[in-house]
């Protein structure tokens, strides 16, 4: 069991390197690959190829129970303190109410469609769980997503499936955004909207040198250990550490959001390579069923979100905006809404740090809301 216990780590420590490594690697045809099968399934897909090929049984080992203990509380408290609450009044009420409607419609669609059109199939009794960390993707991120893992306990045959199925239905409609977001001006004249977006011009970098990033990431340390040593439940251990990242994150003038997002960011790798270990190929499949449910549930999202952007009256910028920076996050949205205007970068970069606020508690709504029909 030792010798797993090594094994495990070294595994999980070098993939993480390695696949952080690879995502910076200026090469046009890995930058192909790696838009198709992104970093996070990439680290989760190795350790569980290597486990194959070499007959490892590496899912009981300790390092499981680190992650879920220690790995996974301070890259939660990091990720919720990056986020900037006084940035939000750069985007104006509208384009954050159409953001929320987005939000509120990938939560509960699910629990209308469990309910109206699968609440009979055994089938889907049997993979709903692996309904809820999409909720976590499509909102929060991959943050978000690994939580709700936990929280609903998927199997990671199923967890692997979504993530397949969560990969291709984004690069589908990631496209499919950029064409729209192109034609703004022409949607704009078409529905009569005259309305200007507030852009904002790039501020001087004058008050980065106070940002203490040694001093932001102890503090990080520290709170985590002590909410650790509380001996709470995982999911207790989440809402306090979320809630407390955004305050501290928000109250302390120095406190640096890029280190605590850096650290955030590395944490999540490194918990989805260790995620892999328990990975067996043997069980994989798609299901038909989450197939068609996974993209009729898409299909209601935009078309949701095209209604209220019509309603709400404002450019026509905003849906795709407002919704790329739920299901691409903070590394795809701003290069959708450069799209249209390189200034509407920090209103989109906005957007998706409260994407990743938020994700998980949506991914609890929509557990509530499943659990009570079963």
């Amino acid at each position: 069991m030792e010798g797993n216990n090594f094994l495990g780590i070294l595994i999980a420590f070098s993939v993480s390197i390695f696949v952080m490594w690879i995502a910076k690697f200026n090469n046009k045809i890995v930058q192909k690959i790696l838009h198709w099968l992104p970093a996070i399934l990439l680290t989760f897909l190795i350790p569980g190829v290597l486990s194959f090929i070499f007959d490892l049984s590496l899912e009981n080992i300790v390092l499981h129970d680190w992650s879920k203990a220690y790995i996974y509380p301070i890259t939660i408290f990091c990720i919720m303190s990056s986020m900037s609450l006084s940035q939000l009044k750069i985007v104006g009420l509208k384009p954050l109410l159409l953001f929320f409607i987005g939000s509120f419609t990938i939560a509960v669609i699910p629990a209308i469609l469990f309910m109206l059109y699968y609440m009979g199939s055994e089938d889907m009794i049997d993979l709903w769980k692996g309904i809820i960390p999409i909720v976590g993707s499509w909102i929060g991120g991959s943050s978000s997503m690994l939580v709700l893992k936990e929280y609903v306990s998927v199997r990671e045959d199923l967890f692997l499936s979504v993530l397949l199925l969560d990969n291709m239905i984004q690069n589908i409609v990631m496209i499919f955004l950029f064409q729209i977001i192109r034609r703004t001006g022409e949607l704009n004249q078409k529905f009569k909207f005259t309305q200007s977006i507030p852009l904002i011009e790039n501020k001087p970098e004058g008050k980065v040198k106070s940002k203490n990033s040694f001093l932001s990431v102890l503090i990080a340390l520290g709170i985590t250990a002590l909410v650790v040593g509380m001996k709470f439940n995982f999911i207790t251990n989440v809402i306090i550490l979320s809630i407390l990242g955004l305050i501290i994150g928000n109250v302390l003038k120095f406190w640096s959001f890029d280190i605590n997002l850096k650290i955030g960011s590395i944490g999540i790798i490194f918990i989805m390579s260790i995620l892999g270990l328990k990975l067996k190929f043997n069980d994989f499949e798609l299901p038909m069923i989450l197939i068609l449910f996974m993209i009729n549930w898409m299909i209601i999202n935009i078309l949701v979100i095209a209604y209220f952007n019509y309603k709400l009256k404002i450019s026509m910028a905003w849906g795709p905006i407002a919704m790329m920076a739920n299901i691409g996050g903070i590394s795809t949205s701003p290069a959708l809404a450069a799209a249209y205007n390189e200034k509407l970068m920090p209103h989109a970069v906005v957007l998706a740090i409260v994407s990743m606020a938020t994700g998980t508690f949506w991914g609890f709504l929509t557990t509530f809301l499943i659990e009570l029909q079963l």
